[in-house]
């Protein structure tokens, strides 16, 4: 029996390792620009435009790259793959387990910088709550009301973006997003924003320290926040949700700083020494009890927010256990994998 099962084991690992992408090319940078459109803020409408330009290198020298692209969400216009300004002929291919191979006429030289640029048409997930998705909620009038979130943890972000979605292909996310001006966007950075003539808004967040595609994140929404202070440092941070939920963030804002500085003085690495700003929203749908996407966690309604006329102390306790939980993801996590406090868990 025990042969049996370390047969079925080894058969499960193979086919495991059968899908990871080569280690042959690395990314080290993403641009990734965001459209997504007033109609997808409706009951029908389910789309969205990107573009995403990577900046890569190889190991060895090779007539292809292998990354992922969601089959069933993206539908890819144009792929380029250019070296000192000038595109390369290529082809490419999306297969079932959404491996986006592209072969070159030429090699491609080892350890050399490429950069691939990708334009193609999106799709929100309407059937689940992963990669990129619409959810609706009814505010404090009983209107609906449409919010875009992500949920990339595992391998979802390639829903969004073509990316090298594995936990070790780390690299820096500079992201940018339009949407319509009464919507408010955010992601795991700080931003500026700019009106555009045609009544929407565009966000332009801060580029990410080097992280996985995973933590990558983003919710667009009409929600309300309450702002609290970074212990220590100048960093205005914010509890977002439903504006009807307003009263039930408190416990969050008040007890948020308390576990951040808590975390600061127990590691001895401040938290902003890796990231400028920590945002929690509470989605009202939502997969996870909670996701410690870095700078900006999102949890499920009723694992993060309290109200203190109708919810108990166990309440009260256990949505704090969640928030000290991702809080400290920021260290036992995202910090080790990047080699700072652990080795990496892919490894």
């Amino acid at each position: 029996m025990t042969s049996w099962c370390f047969l079925f084991l080894a058969i499960i690992l193979h086919s495991c390792a059968a899908q990871r992408l080569p280690t042959v090319a690395y990314p080290s940078a993403y641009k990734v620009s965001l459209v997504i459109p007033e109609s997808s803020f409706t009951e029908k409408g389910d789309s969205f435009t990107g573009k995403v330009e990577i900046v890569l290198a190889l190991e060895e020298a090779s007539y292809s790259i292998e990354l992922h692209a969601g089959r069933d969400y993206l539908s890819i216009a144009t792929l380029q793959v250019i070296h000192d300004g000038t595109a390369l002929h290529t082809t490419f291919t999306v297969d079932e387990n959404d491996v986006l191979t592209i072969s070159a006429t030429q090699q491609l030289l080892a350890h050399t910088d490429y950069k691939l640029v990708v334009t193609y048409d999106g799709r929100l997930s309407t059937t689940d709550m992963n990669g990129i998705y619409k959810s609706s909620y009814e505010d404090g009038t009983g209107a609906k009301k449409y919010l875009v979130t992500t949920q990339f943890e595992s391998i979802y972000a390639r829903r969004t973006f073509p990316c090298f979605d594995e936990p070790s292909f780390k690299a820096t996310f500079t992201i940018d997003i339009t949407v319509p001006q009464k919507l408010n966007a955010m992601s795991n950075t700080l931003f500026t924003t700019s009106l555009l003539p045609d009544g929407t808004t565009h966000y332009q967040f801060e580029t990410t320290p080097k992280m996985s595609t995973y933590l990558i994140a983003f919710v667009i929404s009409e929600f309300t926040c309450s702002a609290w202070n970074m212990p220590e440092v100048n960093s205005v941070n914010k509890v977002c949700s439903r504006a009807q939920k307003e009263d039930t963030r408190r416990w969050a804002v008040e007890v948020s700083p308390k576990l951040l500085s808590s975390l600061n003085t127990y590691t001895g690495i401040p938290y902003t020494s890796s990231m400028k700003k920590v945002d929690q929203v509470a989605i009202p749908d939502f997969r996870s009890g909670a996701m410690e996407n870095w700078g900006l966690i999102t949890y499920r309604e009723a694992q993060f927010l309290f109200d203190p006329s109708e919810d108990t102390v166990t309440t009260k306790q256990s949505a704090t256990c969640t928030i000290t939980h991702e809080l400290s993801h920021s260290w036992f996590g995202k910090l080790g994998h990047n080699g700072l406090v652990f080795s990496d868990f892919s490894q």
